[in-house]
């Protein structure tokens, strides 16, 4: 079931970025790169949104699980904003044609994390879902 939501989130982010990369062109702003900045915004997304699914399967009650999620936000964006190729700044310079190739790698490389995330959060909601049905 976790899953399924999961899933129903991820499928909104390329298609909202898809979409205000639409309005950016049709009012005339220039951006290159969008297929590799769809996939940028993809990855880091569902990261986010693993993020979150595991906060939540932790702290069951709503206002806990919403107030640990947009702390550990908070510390994410930091941490990440620090690096000096995060995904955001890279999204920016790919729009204005300024990064190379190296944010292949940096995509490659926040898949991954983002994959054992996915496998974590996996086995952390089949050890909850044991743990309820004892």
């Amino acid at each position: 079931m976790i899953w399924g939501k999961i899933t129903a989130c991820a499928v909104l982010v390329p298609v909202q970025a898809g979409a205000w990369l639409f309005l950016l062109g049709a009012n005339g702003i220039a951006v290159r790169g969008a297929v590799a900045i769809i996939l940028h915004a993809s990855v880091g997304g569902l990261f986010l949104i693993l993020l979150g699914a595991l906060v939540a399967l932790h702290y069951r009650e709503r206002t806990s699980a919403q107030f640990i999620f947009s702390t550990a936000l908070v510390v994410v964006f930091l941490f990440v904003m620090a690096v000096p190729y995060n995904p955001l700044n890279l999204m920016v310079r790919l729009a204005v044609d300024t990064v190379g190739p190296i944010h292949w790698l940096i995509l490659l490389v926040v898949a991954g994390v983002t994959a054992l995330l996915g496998w974590f959060v996996t086995v952390y909601a089949r050890r909850v879902g044991e743990a309820g049905a004892a």
